[in-house]
C-alpha cells in the first residue's frame, strides 16, 4: 500500500470516527429532550438505549408533543375539572378518566398531563406511614424537645382496572391527612362511574338517592352531583 493510499485511509477512518460521535452526541442531545418531556429512552443501567435510532428518537419527540398539543384541546373543551392534589390526579369535566397533574400551558399550547386510567373501579388509598427524624423540625423546636422532632412519610396509591397503579409522595401528616380525606372523596366517584351506578343493571331511583345523600354530606360537589345525576337520568 502506497502513502497516499494509508493516508486516505486514516483520513476515512477520522471521518467515519466524527460522523459516529457526532451522531452519538445528536442522539444523547435528542434523548435530554424526550427526558424533559417525561419520556425515558435510558435502560435500567442508566445508559441510552442503543437499539433507538436518531430517527426513531426523532419521532418519539414529535409523537410526545402531538399528544400534549391534542390534550391541551381536550382539557380546553372540557372547560372544568375536579383536582385532587393530594393524591397527584385530577379528573376532566365530563370524562371520566383519571389524569396526573400536568403543567398546562396556554402559551405553547400543550398539556403535560398523562391518562393513567378509567374513573370506573379505580380504588384509592394510602400506604402505611413511617416516622423518621426531621432536621427542619427541629431546627425550630425548643432544644430540649427537638430529639423528639419526627416527620411522617407515606405514599397515595391509586390502583385502576387497567393495571396501572400510581403512586404519590406524601410528606407530613398534613399530606397524610388531606391524601385520606381526598382518598374517599376519589372512592366515592369511582364507585358513581361504575355500571350500576349509570343505569347497567342498577336502579336509577336507587342511584338518584345515593348521589343525593353524598351530595348532603359533602362528599361530592354541585358540579359533580349535576354531572352524575344527567348521567344516570340520561341512562333510563
Amino acid at each position: 500500500m502506497s502513502l497516499r493510499e494509508k493516508w486516505t485511509e486514516a483520513r476515512e477512518r477520522d471521518r467515519q470516527k466524527r460522523d459516529a460521535n457526532e451522531a452519538r452526541l445528536r442522539r444523547l442531545a435528542v434523548a435530554d429532550e424526550l427526558r424533559k418531556l417525561g419520556v425515558s429512552v435510558r435502560t435500567v443501567t442508566g445508559q441510552l438505549d442503543p437499539a433507538l435510532t436518531e430517527e426513531a428518537l426523532d419521532a418519539m419527540v414529535k409523537a410526545e408533543k402531538q399528544r400534549r398539543a391534542e390534550l391541551y384541546e381536550t382539557f380546553v373543551r372540557a372547560g372544568g375539572m375536579t383536582t385532587f392534589r393530594a393524591l397527584g390526579v385530577q379528573i376532566l369535566a365530563g370524562d371520566d378518566k383519571v389524569y396526573t397533574i400536568g403543567q398546562h400551558d396556554s402559551w405553547a399550547k400543550t398539556n403535560a398531563s398523562r391518562l393513567l386510567g378509567p374513573l370506573a373501579g379505580a380504588e384509592a388509598e394510602v400506604t402505611d406511614a413511617t416516622s423518621a427524624f426531621s432536621l427542619g423540625k427541629a431546627i425550630v423546636m425548643p432544644i430540649a424537645t427537638a430529639p423528639l422532632a419526627r416527620k411522617e412519610t407515606a405514599d397515595a396509591m391509586i390502583t385502576f382496572t387497567n393495571g396501572v397503579v400510581h403512586t404519590f409522595g406524601l410528606d407530613g401528616s398534613s399530606a397524610l391527612r388531606d391524601a385520606r380525606k381526598q382518598c374517599v372523596q376519589f372512592n366515592v366517584l369511582g364507585g358513581l362511574s361504575a355500571p350500576a351506578m349509570t343505569g347497567s343493571g342498577g336502579d336509577p331511583a336507587v342511584s338518584l338517592r345515593k348521589l343525593q345523600e353524598l351530595r348532603d354530606a359533602d362528599l361530592v360537589s354541585q358540579e359533580e352531583y349535576e354531572t352524575k345525576r344527567a348521567e344516570v337520568i340520561n341512562s333510563i
